[in-house]
């Protein structure tokens, strides 16, 4: 049996606005999460007493599902498992973690080597999240941990973020961040647009006290090939001892290069997930 029942999920929502909860969208995710590891597959019965719904609208998702490529159907047995736009999903939420994973150990021998602290993090609502951080051994102005949170405008890990995503979602995010700074929006959007354009001929971007007047930072986006969730890889520290020289000609490089490193390393699962999404075409 399915833990939580639509309705409940939505109870518990306490955070959030309980008009925008779509139920039918809900209950369409409690049928994809019947499916576990090891299952054959499922006909509308069984998923019916998993997720704790009717049969009648189990009936309707299944079929919705199915022709949107979640599920694929045998008509002679009626049953049901998971399809190619599900498996794709899934592809891609792995790729995100692999980003991680791959990502961890160059960080932490680049932190070894340069003595500075280098990060990975992403977007959360309108902030830059640390997911993970490597500290350097030498004398270091602020550390940041996993969850540590930074503005997305001023630091160079939030603009190589922005620089990495579609032009659509920049838009979106930059109409989102526009009424907090007020006359300090032309300002901010001129160094933003400076960023993208360092992130675009040479793969990083600087911030040279622009979040913290004494500190510096260097940052390069990690994008998955096969979509997905868009990281940003940074280095940061005092800016007494990383003078933008240092930051433009020695690190900055190096932090592109790890970036790049990931990428190319995700790439083969890129190519399965490419694949995979043009036999469920077929």
């Amino acid at each position: 049996m399915s833990e939580r029942t639509a309705e409940e999920i939505a109870e518990e929502d306490s955070e959030g606005d309980a008009t925008q909860f779509v139920g039918t969208a809900a209950r369409a995710l409690l049928v994809l999460n019947a499916f576990k590891i090891g299952d054959r597959p499922l006909g509308n019965a069984e998923l019916a007493e998993r997720t704790q719904l009717t049969k009648p609208t189990v009936s309707r998702l299944t079929y919705t599902l199915a022709r949107c490529g979640y599920l694929s159907f045998n008509p002679r047995f009626r049953v049901y498992e998971l399809g190619p736009s599900a498996i794709a999903l899934g592809n891609v939420a792995m790729a995100s973690v692999e980003v991680r994973q791959l990502a961890k150990p160059m960080m932490r021998e680049l932190a070894r080597q340069a003595n500075f602290n280098v990060g990975l993090g992403t977007l959360e609502r309108d902030l830059m999240v640390y997911t993970d951080a490597c500290e350097g051994e030498g004398l270091v102005g602020v550390r940041l941990f996993p969850g540590s949170h930074i503005p997305v405008l001023t630091s160079a890990m939030g603009r190589a973020y922005l620089a990495g995503i579609d032009a659509a979602s920049r838009d979106a995010l930059l109409a989102a961040l526009r009424p907090k700074y007020g006359d300090e929006w032309a300002g901010l959007l001129k160094g933003l647009k400076k960023a993208i354009a360092e992130v675009e001929t040479r793969g990083f971007c600087v911030s040279a006290g622009e979040w913290q007047k004494d500190i510096h930072g260097v940052a390069a986006p990690i994008r998955s090939p096969a979509g997905g969730t868009v990281y940003a890889v940074n280095l940061g520290g005092p800016a007494y001892l990383l003078p933008e020289a240092q930051l433009r000609d020695e690190l900055g490089p190096r932090v592109a290069e790890l970036a790049a490193k990931v990428y190319a390393a995700l790439a083969p699962q890129a190519k399965q997930l490419t694949e995979m999404a043009r036999d469920g075409r077929g």
